[in-house]
Parts: C-alpha cells; sequence; structure tokens
C-alpha cells in the first residue's frame, strides 16, 4: 500500500490503456440540455461533472480539463469502467485529506503510472488576483472557478491545495502517481506544485467532511482492519447519464463582476456586528467559488 499512492492521466492514454478522447472530440461531446444560466455564472461541461455518491450524500465534482488535461481524461476512463464503485475511502486524516482508490499495491501495480501535471508555463487564460498578498506564492487568484498562484519570476502557475481540491496521490517519484486520489479537507498549502490537482468539489464538501477517520499516528492514518473506510457507492460522469435525467451544474465565472461583488462582500465587513473591523484581506483558501444546480 502506498501512502500518497495513485490515481490517473489521460493524454498518455493513448497507447498505454487503448485511447482517451482528443480534446476536439472531448469539446463536441454530448452536452447539457440548453439551459438558462444565472447572470454572471457559467455552466460546468458534463464531461467534466463527476458525480461521487456516499453513504452521507452526493458529491459534485469539476473536472480541470485546462491545467491536468490527462490526469482529467484518466478519471473520466476509470469512472466510466466502474473502477472505484464499491470501493473505499481507506485513509482519512482529520484536517488534511480523505484518500480513497484500490489501495494495495498489488491491485494498482497493473495501472500505468503518470506524468505530472504540478504546474505549467503561465498562460493568457483570464487570471483573476485575490487582492492582497499571500505567504505562498508571488501571487493567488482564481481562473475559471479553480484556485490559482503565479509567479512571474519563475513564470508558472499551479492549482491550490484549498479545501475540496481533488488531486493524484503517488509515491516519491513525481510521476508514480496511477490510481489513488484525495480530497482536501483544510488547506496544505505546503503541498503545491508537489502533487497533481485535477478538479474541487463543488458541492456536497459536508459529506467528504463525513468520512470516517484513521488515527495519523498508525500508518498515515489508513484506517485499520476490522474497521473499513467509507465505501465509494459509484462514480459517474454526467455526460453518461441520460438527458432527461443529467444534473446540470452552474458555477460563478470569476473574471465577472458578479464575482469582484462577492470577493468584495467577504473582504468588507460593514456589518455592525465587528464593533472591531476586520483587516480588508481575503485568504484565497477561504473564498468558496459559489455554484448551483440548474435541475
Amino acid at each position: 500500500m502506498r501512502v500518497f499512492n495513485h490515481l490517473i492521466l489521460a493524454g498518455v492514454c493513448l497507447a498505454m490503456l487503448g485511447g482517451c478522447a482528443t480534446q476536439a472530440q472531448t469539446d463536441a461531446a454530448v452536452s447539457a440540455p440548453v439551459t438558462t444560466v444565472s447572470d454572471g455564472y457559467r455552466l460546468v461541461a458534463p464531461e467534466n461533472l463527476l458525480i461521487l455518491k456516499l453513504d452521507y450524500g452526493e458529491v459534485v465534482i469539476e473536472l480541470n480539463n485546462d491545467f491536468a488535461p490527462n490526469h482529467a481524461a484518466q478519471i473520466r476512463k476509470f469512472v466510466r469502467e466502474g473502477v472505484y464503485d464499491g470501493e473505499a475511502f481507506y485513509r482519512v486524516i482529520d484536517g488534511f485529506v480523505a484518500q480513497g482508490g484500490l489501495e494495495s499495491d498489488e491491485r494498482i501495480a497493473p495501472f500505468p503510472t503518470l506524468e505530472n501535471e504540478n504546474d505549467r508555463e503561465v498562460s493568457n487564460r483570464v487570471f483573476t488576483p485575490i487582492g492582497n498578498g499571500d505567504l505562498f506564492a508571488e501571487a493567488v487568484g482564481h481562473m475559471n472557478g479553480f484556485a490559482v498562484a503565479q509567479d512571474e519570476v519563475m513564470e508558472r502557475e499551479w492549482l491550490l491545495h484549498c479545501p475540496g481540491a481533488m488531486a493524484m496521490a503517488r509515491d516519491t517519484d513525481p510521476d508514480s502517481g496511477s490510481t489513488e486520489f484525495y480530497i482536501v479537507l483544510a488547506p496544505q498549502r505546503y503541498l503545491d506544485r508537489n502533487l497533481t490537482i485535477f478538479g474541487r468539489v463543488i458541492s456536497g464538501m459536508q459529506f467528504v467532511q463525513k468520512l470516517k477517520r484513521g488515527d495519523r499516528a498508525i500508518e498515515s492514518g489508513v484506517i485499520q482492519a476490522p474497521e473499513k473506510g467509507d465505501t465509494i457507492l459509484s462514480m459517474q460522469m454526467a455526460v453518461d447519464i441520460p438527458e432527461t435525467e443529467r444534473p446540470v451544474w452552474e458555477v460563478m465565472d470569476t473574471a465577472s463582476e458578479a464575482f469582484e461583488a462577492f470577493k468584495t462582500s467577504k473582504r468588507v465587513r460593514e456589518d455592525p456586528f465587528f464593533y472591531r473591523k476586520p483587516p480588508e484581506i481575503l485568504d484565497v483558501c477561504s473564498v468558496e467559488v459559489p455554484a448551483n444546480q440548474l435541475n
């Protein structure tokens, strides 16, 4: 069993795994029915919308096909093949992460490992700064709903280990991820640029927080027999659900005026309750980008 084990990617899956959709094919995937989107919001593409079902409730995850296209494609493939159905969150540490997947080295070994997508060159995508300094990076903000950091000197940008971030676990080798994933329970910014984030929870984080915990001092938090971690009842891509039943989600556009107003409401506390006015600064991980289900 590997601590910070495996998950997987997809641009490389062409030869390794019998082929994956190209970006053009992904863009041409079946779309959700036409739905009226709220002002300042955008629809989540159904091919990037992952539905994780637990005994506690439904967790909705948006995959990031921009920063981590290979990981996102690999997860789609595994979800469609039912790889995770009936598996468990076997390593859950309070205030850290919830890790799930196949757990044992023997079961993980047949799957190919993946080249990391921990960061990339600064892109021309719209980056919306948070508006104040950060302890971990030169600049932080949001890009298409995801918390992002940028460094102009290094000319790199990367996704952040904020609560709800979904990433690939691995061994010491940066390119050893294959099947095991984790969801961040509390900010873990020191992990940024060391592991590949490929998605984020947009709804249902309260159900992830209910997962049974292990003891971090015992096998790095792996839940010990006879106890078992909570079962992953199923994982399904929204695009594979019939249109009449498919969930449709919208996320606030972080390049919009609506998001600027939302951030201001979090930054500037004018309520009379605050007889000692808080400083007008934001922690990027404390800004939960709003999301709504439309059907």
